[in-house]
């Protein structure tokens, strides 16, 4: 088995490959929204780079066995700054932008790492996040890029919690939670009627996503920290996702309501029956009512009602997963590639000091000052 490799520069030029792009996705079971079309255009478009490849892998047929597309980044450093190439999807996104069809992992990996090295020049190491970890792509990749004399490192990262229609039909949300909420319902109640809505539409959401910009500021800033959508591009980006999948039915801004006034809000993008809770937000000024629990058990319900399957809830802990019943299903791991073992020494530093600064409650404010000297932002 063999493939032929198209590498594609730009996303604009990728618009003829679409079509095939979305019969791909149907022939690949592990697919997400994060694999889409648009979701990887709406990631370029927001964050432009001049080093980006969209990878075409093309079997004998013709017909497409993957689809991988690669930006290089210089924001992520060790102990100096270097140029890293990762999926172009990400980092906002719960999972990696690598799309290949079942069968087809083994060639596709050895063509990737000769595309890698052809590339030498243009990168100091490979960066591939958020794989659902046991992928046999995975697999492959890393033992592509050994036999290859590249040093490769595999490790696990994330747990991702997801509930099922069943499951939750089956226990509901936790008994003492739900005791609380309807507290927090009768409290809420006393200042107006409570109505939820999902809208899943271009304009009735970009309508209401100044709020939500407004209202995920203010809540990060409560805690003293910068929400990520005060930056314009960032904020550019939520656009973009919104005109891209919407025309599909592949996004939903849920909205809870007291006295006709929203109070609360969730962006969440869907596909083939998943719903990601990506966002969420809420008006500070309700924060005591619970809002986004109780908008969480309402949008819980809206969508099982609706046909959804299965609700994923991203990376990361938090009580409203806990309430909700839902379960670690998905556990992501990240591949690490250099061409000098250097690089991979600094990196293997960084993560065993992360490691002994996550464990250990005597050093946080060492494990700041050392996050402060190894930054990461896009860029």
């Amino acid at each position: 088995m063999s493939v032929e490799l198209e590498v594609i520069s730009s996303i604009a030029a990728c618009e003829p490959l679409k079509p095939e792009w979305e019969q791909l996705l149907c022939s690949c079971p592990e697919a997400t929204v994060f694999n889409t079309f648009a979701w990887i255009k709406a990631n370029l478009l927001a964050f432009p780079n001049s080093d980006t490849w969209v990878l075409a892998f093309r079997h004998s047929s013709s017909a497409l066995a993957a689809v991988i597309p690669l930006v290089v980044r210089r924001g992520r450093r060790y102990f100096r700054e270097r140029r890293w190439m990762e999926f172009a999807g990400l980092p906002y996104a719960d999972y990696g932008s690598c799309l290949v069809r079942p069968g087809w992992e083994s060639p596709v990996a050895e063509s990737l790492v000769g595309f890698w090295r052809s590339k030498a020049d243009s990168w100091d190491g490979i960066y591939l996040d958020r794989f659902k970890a046991g992928a046999p792509f995975l697999g492959h990749l890393a033992s592509a890029a050994r036999n290859h004399g590249l040093t490769t490192t595999v490790r696990e990262t994330d747990h991702i919690r997801q509930l099922t229609k069943q499951q939750f039909a089956a226990e509901g949300p936790r008994s003492h939670s739900s005791k609380s909420l309807r507290k927090s319902r009768n409290r809420l109640s006393e200042r107006g009627d409570i109505s939820f809505e999902v809208y899943d539409s271009a304009d009735p959401i970009l309508e209401r996503m100044e709020m939500f910009f407004a209202w995920h500021v203010e809540r990060f800033a409560a805690k003293g920290l910068r929400s990520p959508l005060a930056d314009p591009q960032h904020r550019g980006f939520y656009r973009h996702i919104v005109e891209e999948l919407a025309p599909q039915r592949q996004i939903w801004l849920s909205v809870l309501a007291c006295g006709g006034e929203p109070i609360a809000m969730r962006f969440s993008p869907l596909f083939d029956g998943t719903l990601h809770l990506y966002s969420t937000c809420f008006n500070e000024a309700f924060a005591s009512y619970s809002p986004s629990m109780l908008q969480l058990e309402m949008l819980l319900k809206h969508a099982f009602q609706s046909g959804i399957a299965c609700v994923d809830f991203g990376i990361g802990e938090s009580p409203q997963k806990e309430y909700a019943g839902a379960g670690v299903r998905q556990t992501l791991a990240t591949v690490e590639i250099y061409r000098e073992r250097m690089s991979s020494l600094e990196a293997r530093f960084y993560q065993a000091a992360e490691q002994t600064r996550s464990r250990s409650r005597l050093i946080p404010s060492v494990g700041r000052l050392f996050r402060r000297f190894f930054p990461y932002n896009v860029r």
